[in-house]
């Protein structure tokens, strides 16, 4: 799961999609909260940060996935 504060996510959605905030609200409120995706997530990449630390963060990750797959195919 990808996950980022409502305050970022709403942020986002006006600032770089130019969508109106009541509009914006209204996209996040038809989703699962981010309560309900946390609590079933078993991989979580914090999205908080700038698109740089998330780049190397998701590089991280599949670093990290490839060698358990790795692990488990010896």
């Amino acid at each position: 799961m990808v996950d980022v504060s409502p305050r970022i996510q709403l942020d986002r959605l006006a600032r770089e999609r130019g969508m109106p905030r009541a509009q914006a609200e209204a996209r996040m409120g038809a989703q699962a909260s981010r309560e309900e995706r946390l609590a079933i997530a078993t991989i979580v990449v914090d999205n908080s940060g700038s698109l740089a630390e998330l780049d190397r963060e998701v590089g991280e990750l599949w670093a990290e996935l490839r060698r358990r797959a790795l692990a488990l195919a010896d």
